[in-house]
């Protein structure tokens, strides 16, 4: 990925973590083996309370969606694992603006 690539992409990370119904939060490499907790997948809440309504994984055969209470209790945990182990929503811009910058400098 070029260095440019690399740029946009942190720049559409901060600019979408402004809106009102966006948390952006940086899993630093040093939360370990929690960083590895789980396949990626996406947490749906259609009310205004952050509930887990519906979480979705891709896999090779498209997107397999869950909704039953055991299988959204457990990503509801493990969403609450993974996020108490990230960085604040400032600390994670902070970190994001800091890449920022050193991709700067080195292309210049």
């Amino acid at each position: 990925m070029s260095a440019e690539i690399h740029r946009e992409q942190l720049s559409a990370i901060l600019e979408a973590g402004k809106r009102k119904n966006v948390t952006v939060q940086v899993l630093p490499f040093n939360a370990g083996a929690l960083a590895g907790y789980s396949a990626p997948f996406y947490s749906f809440s259609f009310d205004e309370e952050p509930t887990v309504e519906a979480v979705a994984m891709d896999n090779l055969r498209g997107t397999s969606v869950l909704e039953g209470p055991e299988d959204l209790a457990a990503y509801a945990n493990a969403f609450d694992l993974l996020r108490s182990a990230a960085l604040a929503p400032d600390a994670s811009a902070k970190l994001i603006r800091g890449i920022l910058r050193s991709l700067k400098e080195e292309t210049s």
